[in-house]
C-alpha cells in the first residue's frame, strides 16, 4: 500500500507541475528538474525502522513441564480454563465489562485518527460557489444599477510530500493504531485472568467458609456433650471450659470469612459489569466430577515467543515504532515544503448562462515556504524526537526484561504450589488420622480431651491452609498463561471488535 501511494503522489505530481510550467510557458525549465523532484518525492526522511537485536537467553531460568503440545500461550482461553461455569463468567464479562468496552472506545478512536493522518497525503478537492447582488450608490455614481455576479468553481489544493513528512505521521499513526489493539488484547487478558483468579478466590473463601462453619457445629455438639458429662459429674468444669474455648475459636472465624466472601463475590460482579449476578458456590467435590479445571499438562515454548505473544512487549514495541517515525517528521522540518492549488469553474452575470463556455475561469498557483531563522525551534525539535525515539527504544528493552522474569517468576510460583499442596495434603491425612485415634482413646478413657481438641485444632488448621494452597496453585497456573500472553483475541475476534460498532 505504501508503495502505491507513492507512485500514485509522483504521477500527480508529475501532471501538476507540467501544468504548471505550460500555463505560465516556463518550458525552458529542464525536465531534468521535474524528474529530480519526483525522485525526492519517493523518499522519505528520516530512519526505517528496524526491530531492535535484544539477546534472549535460549531458555528460561526454572525447566518447567515440557511436552510436545501447543505452547500454552498461544491456547484459546477456552482451551485453557476448562471449567464450563468459569467460561461463561469470561464471556458475560467480555460482553459487558465497563473498563474493557472503554478500551473497545480508544481503539475504534485510533483507527478513524489512521483515516484523519492519512487524508493529508491526498489532494483536498472542494467546490466553490457564490452569488453576489450589488447596487453602486447614488451619491457617488450618476448612473446607479444593480449588477448580479454568479461564480462556481471546482478547487483542488495540495501539499507535496516531498520529504515524506506526511508518510512518517501516517506511520507513526499506524503504529499507535496496533499499539491501540494489542492494548485492547492486554485489557482482554488481564479481564480473563482477573475474573478466573476472583473465582477460584471466592470459591476458596466458600470451602474455607464451609470448613469453619461444619467445625464450628461439630465442637458445639462436644461442648453440650461436655456440659451433659459435667452434670453427671464425669468431667471438671475446666474441661467444659475447654470445649467452650474451641467452639468459639472455630466460630469467631465465620464473621471474617463471611465478609471476605461477600467482597470477593462484589469484586467479580464488578468485571462482570452486572449489580447482581447470581453467583452458585460448588464444594470441592462438585469441582472434582466436572472434570480438570486445566489442562493437564502444558509447554511454555521458548523466551524469544514473548516478542509475539505478550501485548505489553508489541505495544513498546509500537510505542518505538511511532517514536522513530516522529524522527523523520522532524527532520523535514528543516526543508521546504512545496504547495500546489488551482480552480477551474465559471462566472456569469446571469445564472442561467452560468455553464457558458465563454464564461471560463481557471487559476494555478504553486507556493514554497522555507525556514529561515527560528532560534534554533527546529533543531531542538529535532533532538527531542531523537531523544523520545531512545526513551522508547530502553522502554522496550525494559518491557522484554521484565517479561522474560515474570515468566520465570510464574513458573517458580506454579513449581512451588505443586510441592507445597503434596506436602499439606500429606498433613491433612496425618491431621485426620491422629483426630481419629485421639477421639477413640478419649471415649474409652485413656486420654483426656485436651489430647482430642489438640488433635481436632491441627486438622482445623491444616484443612483451613490446604483449602488456600490449592487456591494459590489455581492462581499460580492462572499467573503463567497470563505471563505467556495467553488470551489473545484471534484476528476473527479482532475484526468483530472493529465492526461491532
Amino acid at each position: 500500500m505504501p508503495n502505491l501511494t507513492k507512485q500514485w503522489q509522483s504521477a500527480v505530481a508529475g501532471n501538476l507541475l507540467s501544468a504548471y510550467l505550460k500555463a505560465f510557458k516556463l518550458k525552458g525549465i529542464a525536465l531534468s528538474t521535474v524528474s529530480g523532484v519526483l525522485f525526492i518525492a519517493g523518499c522519505a526522511m528520516g530512519p526505517d525502522y528496524q526491530r531492535p537485536d535484544i539477546d534472549i537467553p535460549e531458555q528460561y531460568l526454572e525447566e518447567l513441564q515440557q511436552t510436545e503440545g501447543l505452547n500454552a500461550g498461544l491456547k484459546h482461553w477456552r482451551e485453557f480454563y476448562l471449567d464450563p461455569e468459569l467460561q461463561l463468567l469470561i464471556e458475560h464479562a467480555l460482553d459487558q465489562n465497563l473498563d474493557l468496552e472503554g478500551v473497545r472506545s480508544r481503539l475504534l478512536a485510533a483507527r478513524a485518527n489512521v483515516t484523519v493522518t492519512d487524508a493529508d497525503l491526498f489532494p483536498v478537492v472542494g467546490l466553490n460557489a457564490s452569488g453576489e447582488r450589488a447596487l453602486d450608490s447614488a451619491l457617488t455614481s450618476t448612473d446607479p444599477v444593480k449588477e448580479d455576479t454568479f461564480y462556481v468553481a471546482g478547487t483542488v489544493s495540495w501539499e507535496l510530500d516531498l520529504w515524506g513528512a506526511n508518510r512518517r505521521r501516517s506511520e507513526a499513526e499506524f503504529a499507535n493504531f496496533i499499539s491501540s489493539q494489542e492494548a485492547l488484547n492486554l485489557a482482554t487478558i488481564s479481564l480473563i485472568s482477573d475474573v478466573a483468579s476472583r473465582y477460584y478466590e471466592w470459591l476458596d473463601i466458600e470451602q474455607r467458609y464451609q470448613i469453619s462453619l461444619n467445625t464450628a457445629q461439630l465442637r458445639k455438639k462436644e461442648r453440650d456433650l461436655a456440659r451433659l458429662r459435667k452434670q453427671n459429674g464425669v468431667i471438671s468444669g475446666l474441661q467444659v471450659r475447654q470445649a467452650e474455648v474451641e467452639y468459639q475459636s472455630a466460630k469467631v472465624t465465620l464473621p471474617d470469612l463471611d465478609y471476605e466472601r461477600s467482597e470477593k463475590a462484589n469484586q467479580l460482579r464488578i468485571l462482570l459489569g452486572e449489580f447482581k449476578y447470581p453467583l452458585t458456590p460448588k464444594t470441592e467435590a462438585q469441582l472434582k466430577a466436572e472434570g480438570p479445571l486445566f489442562p493437564d499438562s502444558f509447554a511454555v515454548g521458548i523466551p524469544s515467543q514473548m516478542l509475539s505473544q505478550r501485548p505489553d512487549v508489541k505495544t513498546a514495541e509500537q510505542a518505538l515504532v511511532a517514536a522513530n517515525a516522529n524522527v523523520g517528521v522532524a527532520k523535514t522540518a528543516f526543508f521546504p515544503k512545496f504547495t500546489i492549488s488551482g480552480s477551474y469553474g465559471s462566472e456569469s452575470e446571469s445564472l442561467s448562462d452560468i455553464f457558458d463556455s465563454e464564461g471560463v475561469t481557471w487559476s494555478l498557483l504553486a507556493g514554497i515556504t522555507a525556514p529561515i531563522f527560528n532560534s534554533g525551534k527546529i533543531s531542538a525539535q529535532y533532538d527531542v524526537a531523537k531523544e523520545e525515539a531512545k526513551q522508547a527504544m530502553l522502554s522496550y528493552r525494559s518491557t522484554v526484561l521484565a517479561a522474560y522474569f515474570e515468566v520465570n517468576d510464574a513458573m517458580n510460583s506454579f513449581r512451588r504450589s505443586e510441592l507445597a499442596i503434596e506436602a499439606q495434603q500429606e498433613l491433612v491425612e496425618a491431621s485426620t488420622e491422629y483426630t481419629r485415634l485421639a477421639m477413640l482413646r478419649y471415649r474409652n478413657g485413656v486420654s483426656s480431651s485436651l489430647d482430642l481438641m489438640d488433635a481436632q485444632r491441627n486438622l482445623f488448621s491444616a484443612q483451613l491452609t490446604l483449602s488456600q494452597v490449592k487456591r494459590d496453585r489455581l492462581l499460580s497456573m492462572i499467573t503463567l498463561y497470563r505471563a505467556l500472553g495467553g488470551g489473545v483475541l484471534t484476528s476473527a475476534e479482532m475484526q468483530a471488535e472493529l465492526e461491532q460498532e
